[in-house]
Order: structure tokens, then sequence, then C-alpha cells
């Protein structure tokens, strides 16, 4: 394969909100493979304006945030070939907010120019392997009673430190339930809120088949749900508020978060479009350090997102600029996502 198709083959397993994978791009100029590259390449990253998340994402922060782990991805993964990627953003990040995202004409936006050219100073062989991009690190079923090791927990908060973000542990059982309770209050609120309800709901994907056709989104499957489950709270998302439908339906997603011995949490700068994209830069680093430990995370966005949910949690853990809380640990192999293919990718 060529230089670029070889880097996107990988790199399209990059993690994305709701797997949106909001990313195109467009060759320049390409190379046979990497061994024949004597020439700097290059390449326009994209934005896919209807894979944007607007409404659940007012600040842009996310898609931001996912843009710059991507960037990261393709950086790390043009390393590992003995190939630096260098980048310049076509526009600052706050140009692509969801109101500037709106009101531009074009469905693809540039974000960003790509050049990749043969390595010419030795550099330290890469930590990261090829292929901890491609196991799913996101696990939404039970996860073992097996603690995290204080060794694991120590090495994520000295990578979070040295990109100037911090790493917190939650191993409390009350104040994880807690937690917990929170996050199922802040879904069944927000499911019946017009506009996230409309917009996440575009997303779900209740069969296999659907799945497999778009290659994106929220398989039923990788959710931990059941198809009627799943389906209910898309279709009549009310029943989260009657009382009898949503005692039962609390039991449910309860029972479909499984076992947590351990919430993790991410901090630091976040909410201003510049601190989003570096933030991506380094979740790719702990996206990877997870697989290299053979942890597993899942989630609970609307913990930050939800604005009272996100409150509640600075106040009960006393951590401020909480962007990420997730459940932590390790997992049997979960249901994985597809992704798109490189060919759909480029433009």
């Amino acid at each position: 394969m060529s230089v670029w198709k070889t880097l996107l083959a990988t790199a399209v397993h990059a993690p994305s909100p709701h797997n949106v994978q909001p990313w195109r791009i467009r060759l320049l100029s390409d190379a046979l493979d990497p061994s024949s590259l004597t020439s700097p390449i290059q390449a326009d990253l994209l934005i896919e304006k209807r894979r944007t998340l607007p409404k659940e994402d007012p600040s842009g922060s996310f898609i931001i945030l996912t843009m710059g782990l991507f960037i990261e991805a393709l950086t790390i993964l043009a390393t590992i070939k003995a190939l630096d990627l260098e980048f310049e953003l076509f526009q600052p990040p706050s140009q692509f907010t969801p109101e500037h995202i709106e009101r531009a004409k074009d469905e693809l936006l540039r974000f960003a120019r790509l050049t990749v050219s043969r390595s010419q100073d030795p550099k330290p062989a890469n930590h990261y392997d090829e292929e901890l991009f491609l196991t799913r690190r996101t696990s939404r079923i039970s996860l073992l009673s097996k603690p995290v090791p204080r060794d694991d927990a120590l090495a994520l908060s000295e990578l979070a430190s040295a990109w100037g973000r911090e790493y917190h542990q939650v191993t409390s059982p009350e104040l994880i339930e807690q937690i917990l309770e929170h996050n199922i209050d802040a879904l069944f609120v927000d499911l019946n809120t017009i506009e996230y309800h409309d917009e996440i709901v575009e997303w779900f994907r209740f069969t296999d088949r659907a799945s497999r056709h778009t290659r994106d989104g929220l398989d039923y499957r990788c959710m931990n749900s059941s198809r009627i489950s799943f389906w209910l709270a898309a279709r009549f998302p009310q029943l989260l508020k009657l009382p009898i439908s949503r005692s039962v339906l609390r039991k449910v997603y309860r029972g479909q978060l499984g076992n947590v011995t351990t919430i993790g949490m991410l901090a630091g700068p976040f909410w201003e479009a510049a601190s989003a994209f570096e933030t991506g830069r380094f979740l790719m680093h702990f996206w990877l350090e997870l697989a290299k430990r053979d942890l597993y995370l899942h989630p609970y966005g609307n913990l930050v997102t939800n604005k009272p949910a996100a409150a509640w949690c600075r106040q009960a853990t006393g951590i401020s600029n909480i962007w990420l809380i997730f459940k932590i640990g390790f997992s049997a192999v979960p249901p994985k996502s597809y992704r798109r293919s490189v060919e759909e990718v480029l433009v």
C-alpha cells in the first residue's frame, strides 16, 4: 500500500465520540511505500460537517479533541515507520466550534495540512506497538473484580502530568455507586431533552446489519444492551420519566454497567478550543497506554456534559475541570465496533 493508505489503515481505528469518525483525508501527494519515500508528501485533514455533534458538544471541544487525537495517531504511526509527520492548522481550533461549523457552506471543512517525510534523525524506539491501535479499549460489559494495579495507576497519572493534565481514581464502593446513580439520572434527563435525544439517536445502530452498513455509530452489541431496551430508550424516552417504568429501566441499565471497582477521571485544560486540541493529542497516548497495560474503560459522558451532574461530580470528588469520567479495569474481550474503510475516509 502507499504511505498514506498504510498509515490510515491503522489510524482509522482511533476512537471518537459516538464512533462518529469525523475525519476525511484529501491526498495531495503520495509514495508507493514508506521505504520509497524520498521527498515529503502531503494531505489535507478535513472535518465532515455532518459528523459533528453540535447539540451534545456545544463548545465544540470534543470534536476538536477528536481531530487532535487523530493527528497524534498518524504521528505515532509515522514514527513507527521511521517517518516524521508535521501538521499546520488552517485556522485556530476556535474556528471549529458549532457556530462556525454551522455557518460553513462546504460539507468538508479543511482542518490541517499534513506533511510526511523520511526521518532524518535517529529516534528512540517507539514504545507503542502498531497492534495496540487495533485492540478495542472501550468495554461496556461487566469488568473483572481485579482492581487497577497501583503501578498502572501511577503510570497513567505520570503520563497525564507530563501533558499538563491530571488522572484521578475513585475506589470507594459507596462513592462509585453514587457516581453511577448520577450518571443514570443524567442520561435519563438528557434522553428526554429533544435536541440531545434527536442528535444521539441518529447514531444508534439497532442491528448488526445496520452497523455493518454504516460502520459507525453506537452499535447495540458494543453498548452491552439488548436491541429492545436500546430501541425503547430511543423511541420512547418518556418511559424513563414514568415512575414504574423508570424504576425498572434504572435497574436494567445499572445491570448493564456491571461490576465497577474503579472510576477514573481525567481533568485539566479542555474547554477552550486550543486546550481541547492538545488534550486530544494527550488522549491518544493515554488510550494506547491503556492498551499496553490491558486496561479497558467505559466513558460516562453525561456526567461531564450534563451541567447539574458535572457540578455534583466536582463537589463530590473535589476535582475541578473534569472532562472525562469512566469506569476502568480489566475485562473479557468486548464486542468490537466497526470502522469506516480507508477508501471511505479518502476524499
